[in-house]
């Protein structure tokens, strides 16, 4: 039995906890539309450029890793299962509630539009346009990762299975940690394939394979984690231009923007990987409340946030008010959102959420 990894736990729920403040910034961006928007704030389009790079990206590689150890024990067919149990289901019924309440809110921001929630259906239901579902319309909103895993999920028991096949000793164990960075080739090579709105599923597909066959070799996360500094502040550097140029210089385009954007997401996740390692290992109380409950904040932080920062938009509250209150508010309701749903079984059925336990896609 492999130990578990809680590192690799605390560093997801973490994550999903920064979607809170980053999704709340979303709504001060100064490039393009949101569910609300209220106004361009450069410092707050400063943190949703900073934590961009890495932030998606890191989870693919964790869902990777963890694939990896729970198919020590689960048959194919099981983990294929759990996957329509854990993302299918929840995809489905989150889209039909939580997304199409935000499409709701959002048409009623921009479009003023007058009819209740349930009649919006027909709205939601009957129109597509660039899949934001900004002006009210039809999309899996914040649920494309879900989406993308459980797709991603079964063509990589696919290539294992072909792998094993085919190369049954194929081991990356011994690869030198030089040859680390070069990796991020293989997400580049890909981001083309089944790219739809900047969200490529070649990209992510890359970044899970290298999680499941490279970053979950114990003698490889050994040698990186001496490294975590160096690539941080690589990161830092990357990241900090990066945002520079975006936002506050405006240039959008631009090959030393791309360099920066890919050095600042691949040393991220070698960084955050090894820094978690070392440092956040720990099973505690609380480190076991926030696994149990990350999935349901995923799900259930978005839908809040834009309802809240809806009533918010129409006060006289300073963007900064408008800002922290909306990040407490979403956390304090969310949380509450998942205490209700854990004590229903039908509800945690429909959401992906086991009687024990409920954390964001617990594969390992």
């Amino acid at each position: 039995m492999i130990e578990r990894k809680h590192y690799i736990d605390n560093l997801r729920w973490f994550w999903i906890l920064l979607l809170i403040p980053f999704h709340a910034a979303m709504a001060f961006n100064c490039w393009e539309g949101n569910y609300i928007w209220i106004n361009g704030n450069k410092v707050l389009s400063s943190v949703v450029i900073f934590i961009s790079p890495w932030f998606m990206p890191l989870l693919f590689v964790l869902a990777g890793m963890s694939a990896r150890y729970a198919l020590t024990r689960r048959s194919y067919k099981q983990f294929v299962i759990e996957r329509v149990q854990k993302l299918l289901i929840p995809l489905i019924t989150g889209t039909f509630t939580v997304v199409a309440f935000m499409t709701f809110v959002a048409d009623k921001f921009h479009n003023n539009y007058n009819g209740g929630f349930l009649a919006h259906y027909k709205v939601f239901l009957t129109n597509v346009s660039d899949m934001t579902g900004y002006e009210g319309y039809f999309t899996p909103g914040h649920l494309w990762f879900l989406l993308y895993l459980l797709l991603i999920s079964m063509i990589t028991i696919a290539i294992i299975a072909l792998q094993k096949k085919v190369l049954p000793k194929l081991s990356f164990s011994q690869l030198p940690t030089s040859c680390l960075p070069v990796l991020l080739i293989f997400p580049l090579i890909l981001t083309p394939v089944f790219n739809f709105g900047g969200k490529s599923i070649g990209q992510d597909l890359a970044l899970f394979l290298i999680g499941y066959y490279v970053l979950s070799e114990d003698s490889i996360l050994e040698r990186m984690t001496k490294y975590r500094y160096v690539y941080l502040i690589i990161m830092l550097i990357c990241d900090i231009s990066m945002t520079l140029l975006f936002v506050w210089k405006g240039q959008q385009t631009g090959i030393v923007l791309t360099l920066c954007n890919i050095g600042a997401t691949w040393f991220g996740i070698l960084g955050f990987i090894g820094l978690a390692k070392c440092r956040f290992n720990q099973n505690n109380t609380f480190t076991k409340y926030m696994s149990a409950n990350s999935f349901l904040i995923y799900i259930f932080h978005f839908g809040w946030l834009v309802a809240i920062q809806y009533y918010l938009s129409k006060t006289a509250f300073s963007t900064t008010l408008i800002y922290i209150v909306s990040i407490a508010a979403t956390l304090l309701l969310t949380l509450l959102t998942c205490e209700i749903v854990k004590r229903v079984p039908g509800l945690r059925f429909l959401f992906g959420v086991s009687k024990k336990k409920s954390n964001l896609i617990k594969q390992h």
